[in-house]
């Protein structure tokens, strides 16, 4: 077989080309830090990569809807440990004031006490966060708890019965909070009358009645310490989803990298391996070119 110059240059731009490419490819994964930029480079890798993103997208908004709901929930417990705290120093002043030795004087005053007790509870259940009132329930843009003589213990109710909730996964909803709706009805009647019923009391200087409610601050503060422990479950809970995804999408990152991401230790091995190729190539073919009948004379 005859072997022409011709032959021998198409071989060499063949072969340079194909260096080129080579280096061209590796220098845009180096450069993009992807490895698998577009379907046809993978399309295993591709497509897989991009269902991997996905899960991790949906997770990372997952994980903002916990955030939130993390806040929220904390600042209601806040606000229900402290309803506690009230609702034992009423227990406190009527256990006093039910002692025959207080005075009529003595009892007004601590009647007086349990109003600013009530009012201050009332307070706290009206907290907010931003421009929602954590215990509102679902009509959240609206104070759960205002003042109204007419109404049980002087408080209306504005709270529905339907909890605040976030969704932490797929089907997945949990309470945030509870409702004023929830939190007044006890076992003893509504929380606000049974404090109501105890300032009465004090005022009328009732011993008898004062004794018979004692069991009615007990189921208050029983029910209120309820809530708060169902809804501390809840944030146990979502604290332990919060976890699980991040440690998930540590993970599905890793493997997404590993689909499509440049490995930079071997694109800078096969960088220098196409270079001294190319660079080799070049050389040979300079010598070559020079190379006369009258070298072989």
């Amino acid at each position: 077989m005859r072997i022409t110059q011709k032959i021998i240059f198409d071989d060499f731009m063949r072969d340079i080309n194909k260096n080129r490419s080579q280096m061209a490819g590796i220098q845009s994964d180096l450069s993009s830090g992807k490895r698998v930029r577009i379907p046809s480079q993978d399309p295993i890798s591709f497509q897989r990569s991009r269902i991997l993103e996905e899960n991790i997208r949906k997770q990372e908004q997952y994980q903002n809807n916990i955030s939130s709901g993390l806040r929220q929930g904390r600042l209601a417990q806040e606000a229900l440990d402290e309803t506690i705290d009230s609702l034992i120093e009423i227990k406190r002043i009527l256990t006093h004031g039910a002692t025959d030795t207080s005075r009529d004087k003595v009892r007004e005053s601590m009647a007086q006490e349990i109003a600013g007790i009530r009012d201050t509870i009332v307070m706290t259940l009206n907290s907010s966060y931003g421009d929602r009132y954590l215990f509102g329930g679902t009509n959240s843009a609206a104070e759960p708890l205002t003042f109204d003589e007419a109404a049980p213990g002087g408080v209306t109710n504005n709270s529905n019965a339907t909890a605040p909730r976030i969704q932490a996964g797929d089907q997945m909803f949990v309470d945030i909070s509870i409702t004023a709706t929830e939190l007044r009805d006890t076992a003893a009647g509504d929380l606000f009358a049974v404090i109501g019923n105890i300032e009465q009391a004090l005022r009328d200087n009732d011993t008898g009645a004062l004794n018979q409610m004692m069991g009615d601050i007990t189921e208050t503060i029983d029910h209120t310490a309820i809530l708060a422990s169902r809804l501390g479950n809840n944030i146990n809970r979502l604290e332990f989803m919060n976890e699980q995804y991040e440690s998930t999408n540590i993970v599905l990152k890793s493997n997404v990298s590993e689909l499509v991401d440049t490995d930079f230790a071997k694109a800078f091995s096969d960088m220098q391996r196409t270079q001294i190729a190319f660079e080799s190539a070049m050389a040979v073919h300079t010598q070559m070119i020079h190379n006369t009948l009258l070298d072989y004379l």
